[in-house]
């Protein structure tokens, strides 16, 4: 028993990010966010965990999140004054990965604890109310064979 409160259950320990194949635009390059059209990429409908970050003099993670209509859920953010702050700052980004439902909140309470967005996400379950799922940000994944292509280039 927890001399003030209740004791904090102990959570098991966590392991290794994984690297949940973030999607690339052309040319093997990340979308810039005000240039994609999210219907014309399928977005529609789509369930996915995703990213939007910045560029320029001090880069930054902006926003992290999971959507069940990604297409929906972009043309919110494109409109959002809090995301529009940082459009200015430099290049703006977005990458998503399609994780199955059950682990998203925990892979956005992940990313969101370690990246420390500069918009919060009201919608973003914490450490305390979902289990982390560990994975690696866009673009941070180490290098592998797989992700070299077969002839070891970049």
């Amino acid at each position: 028993m927890a001399l003030f409160g209740r004791k904090k259950k102990k959570k098991a320990p966590i392991g290794p990010p994984q690297d949940p194949k973030w999607v690339h635009g052309e040319g093997g390059r990340f979308p810039k966010f005000f240039d994609l059209d999210p219907e014309a990429a399928g977005l529609f409908s789509k369930s996915a965990v995703f990213a939007i970050w910045h560029t320029g003099v001090q880069p930054g993670w902006v926003f992290i999140g999971r959507s069940d209509n990604l297409a929906e859920t972009f043309f919110e953010l494109g409109e959002d004054d809090e995301v529009l702050a940082y459009q200015n700052r430099g290049s703006m980004f977005v990458s998503w990965c399609y994780i199955r439902d059950e682990f998203q909140d925990g892979a956005v309470a992940y990313l969101t604890a370690a990246l420390k967005p500069k918009v919060d996400n009201p919608r973003a379950k914490t450490e305390d109310e979902v289990e982390f799922v560990p994975v690696y940000p866009p673009g941070m994944a180490p290098k592998t064979d797989e992700n070299r292509g077969a002839n070891g280039g970049a």
